[in-house]
């Protein structure tokens, strides 16, 4: 048995709130408002619990991380968002001409300095996760942000433009 971190062990807990939240249309409903700015309070009476309203950083990485996961619930088992981003580009019927047609938007996200110019750039990814039907890894997702750096932004990086393994999804 592996230990895990402090952050890992929070995001698996969060995560597992979040699934029992999935059937609550009123909860789904207000975590998806944690992507504004202006309307995030939404979201504050099931996030609280996950993070010092007070702290700014992690405040936006809980209120985002949830209100992808309200907006988009299908789950992978593993991966990072690189590797979503590059399931997103290939689509059904993409190939290398996809991914190159998408590499621009996932370039943006490496140039991000602070995860909260990544919670600013998360909801149009996930909006295509959605579309697309491609899962997402939010305990992955949670650690990344809140490590956010460029150990991640290289993890992120291999995993999009690297020939990573097949997932699966729940």
């Amino acid at each position: 048995m592996t230990h895990q971190t402090p952050i890992e062990e929070r995001s698996g807990r969060l995560l597992e709130h979040l699934k029992r939240l999935r059937d609550d249309r009123g909860a789904m409903a207000n975590l998806r408002r944690g992507f504004s700015p202006a309307t995030e309070h939404r979201a504050w009476p099931w996030v609280a619990q996950w993070c010092d309203l007070n702290d700014d950083r992690l405040r936006a990485i809980v209120t985002s991380v949830a209100a992808a996961f309200a907006t988009h619930p299908e789950l992978a088992t593993e991966g990072n968002l690189g590797l979503t981003m590059r399931e997103i580009a290939h689509g059904r019927d993409g190939g290398e001409k996809a991914l190159e047609s998408f590499e621009p938007r996932f370039r943006r996200f490496l140039t991000c300095q602070s995860s909260a110019e990544v919670c600013q750039r998360l909801p149009g990814v996930i909006r295509a996760a959605a579309q697309r039907g491609v899962g997402i890894d939010y305990r992955q997702l949670f650690i990344d942000l809140c490590y956010w750096g460029d150990r991640v932004k290289l993890r992120w990086a291999e995993a999009f433009w690297g020939q990573p393994p097949q997932r699966e999804t729940t």
